[in-house]
């Protein structure tokens, strides 16, 4: 990933969903549009897209709900998400 297409996120803004200030997804600009990025690549990571790095995060949020309730027990991102939320004892959803 070129550090230049990154995109600087204040992660305590009360606007962006509890998922987002928790895990930090990456945030870059691919041309027109954002991505939101946990993992190490859009494939196999929950991937968000948006017009603007909120809509991006929004969209990486509902995709993060929906893995997580339809994911298998060898999906490495959600295992790395539970144990986040496990460290803080905190409830994932």
């Amino acid at each position: 990933m070129d550090e230049s297409l990154k995109v600087d996120v204040d992660f305590s803004e009360e606007v962006l969903p509890k998922s987002a200030k928790k895990l930090q997804p990456m945030v870059w600009k691919d041309g027109d549009t954002f991505c939101c990025l946990l993992g190490s690549d859009p494939q196999s990571g929950i991937f968000g897209r948006g017009e603007t790095p909120l809509l991006a995060i929004v969209d990486w949020d509902s995709r993060l709900t929906t893995r997580l309730a339809e994911a298998s027990e060898d999906d490495e991102v959600v295992q790395y998400v539970k144990d986040v939320y496990k460290a803080d004892d905190t409830e994932v959803w």
